[in-house]
């Protein structure tokens, strides 16, 4: 059984294609220059229909919509867009049939690594680390032009960690 993870934000959305704990595809698609929601999720549909492994998709755990101030550096603007994005991007997956689950990403870190941070770091480098202990990611990693490690490549961890989080529910 073959799940997507999605992590969407307003500029850049990670995915990851994943079965039995397999990675088979990730990376992350940008779209910051798209104007509207509804022209950001008309790109990323376009890019995920045109996955070879699309077809063989039986969940897409997305990462739940950010639903606080993250201390102060996350606007009331934010937000609303966000969870606009979000809930559109939702909304089509399910109309083409697929079963989209909305993961709190701190639940879905504890499933996939034990625990969802660690004191004294944040939650991005908690995650790479995590990640790359598990993986070698090399072959999906970009970089920017000047040779560094893009910082989108952390978006694509997050997808990975949502594609890796069972619904325990389901199982059942």
């Amino acid at each position: 059984m073959v799940t997507l993870g999605l992590d969407a934000s307003t500029t850049c959305v990670g995915y990851a294609f994943t079965e039995d704990k397999k990675i088979l595809d990730m990376g992350f698609i940008d779209i910051s220059k798209e104007k509207t929601p509804k022209d950001k999720v008309q790109k990323v549909l376009e890019f995920i229909n045109n996955n070879s492994y699309i077809d063989s998709v039986m969940d897409i755990n997305i990462e739940d919509n950010l639903s606080g101030f993250a201390g102060g550096r996350t606007s009331q603007q934010v937000i609303i867009k966000l969870a606009k994005f979000n809930a559109i991007l939702c909304f089509m997956l399910e109309n083409f049939e697929f079963n989209v689950n909305s993961i709190n990403p701190m639940t879905a870190r504890k499933q996939v690594f034990g625990k969802a941070r660690v004191k004294g770091k944040k939650a991005k480098q908690f995650v790479q680390e995590e990640i790359e202990k598990m993986y070698n990611t090399n072959k999906w990693c970009k970089e920017t032009a000047r040779g560094n490690w893009d910082k989108r490549n952390i978006d694509m961890y997050d997808g990975l960690v949502m594609s890796l989080y069972e619904n325990i529910n389901e199982k059942k």
